[in-house]
């Protein structure tokens, strides 16, 4: 259960990383520092203080019974939490995208991307998070073998 709860503590602090990596090679605006690196940090506290609170809210309502699902289903490893990740990163983009009408600066499929993009990260962090000791002696292991 410690690892559980490591897991689920720290998965989701990745989100706002891996959003600017994404939205940097997506060239999405402000975030491409054309406007310089000062704008970019502000966009990139700005998706912490607004992306966080709602990332951690989904993991715990949406995100955890997923992966109570596949605990005990005994299907618990790397591909299920990053691609069960990236398709729960994508049901609130599928649900918001209607409303905008879809217009805006960024297609659909950018956007599309960009959660899928974040759902993977998260999920792949959860998984390295619940395997970090088995992880820390395999590469002990290696280590001290070379």
């Amino acid at each position: 259960m410690k690892n559980e709860t490591r897991a689920l503590g720290f998965a989701p602090l990745i989100m706002p990383f891996a959003f600017s990596f994404y939205a940097f090679f997506a060239d999405l605006p402000g975030f491409n520092m054309q406007d310089g690196l000062l704008p970019f940090i502000g966009l990139f506290f700005g998706i912490v203080l607004v992306g966080l609170p709602v990332v951690y809210i989904y993991e715990f309502f949406i995100g955890f019974r997923f992966y109570q699902l596949l605990s005990k289903k005994k299907r618990v490893n790397i591909f299920t939490l990053t691609l069960g990740g990236a398709l729960i990163a994508d049901i609130p983009m599928f649900l918001i995208w209607p409303m905008t009408g879809g217009g805006g600066t960024v297609s659909f499929a950018v956007t599309f991307q960009l959660f899928s993009f974040i759902g993977f990260m998260i999920g792949l962090n959860f998984w390295a998070l619940l395997n970090f000791e088995r992880l820390r002696d395999y590469v002990n292991n290696l280590l001290k073998s070379a």
